[in-house]
């Protein structure tokens, strides 16, 4: 697992975000205008984490927040129009790679399938 984590912060390197932010923008993908709470839960990502991402996007231009008009003490999260932009360049990249995972192991699981194959008729 770390060298996909690792392969996926390098390939978020050029849009200057981390894995972490890319799971923000799509949870904003999925539903724009949850709290910040919303977010984590579909993110997994804890309360604390939670805020310095948002942030950290914020200050990049690609986050707003707001007051929710109908609970004040509430504060809602929305992509700006640059926040839109890059989280969709995001998910394409994450689709791609995605792919190239299923992809590859499509070859090992027939790869390993063969060599059980193997193994069984050794028996017979």
């Amino acid at each position: 697992m770390k060298k996909i984590d690792r392969y996926l912060a390098f390939q978020l390197e050029e849009y200057g975000i981390s894995v972490p932010q890319s799971f923000v923008l799509f949870a904003l993908l999925e539903e724009d205008g949850s709290t910040l709470k919303e977010i984590g839960t579909k993110a997994q990502i804890d309360s604390s984490s939670m805020t310095v991402l948002v942030d950290k996007l914020e200050n990049e231009g690609y986050l707003e927040r707001r007051l929710d008009p109908q609970d004040r003490r509430a504060i809602r999260v929305f992509l700006t129009p640059k926040g839109r932009d890059l989280a969709g360049k995001v998910w394409d990249l994450a689709v791609d790679f995605n792919r190239q995972l299923h992809e590859s192991l499509g070859d090992t699981e027939d790869l390993f399938q063969q060599g059980l194959r193997r193994i069984i008729r050794s028996f017979d």
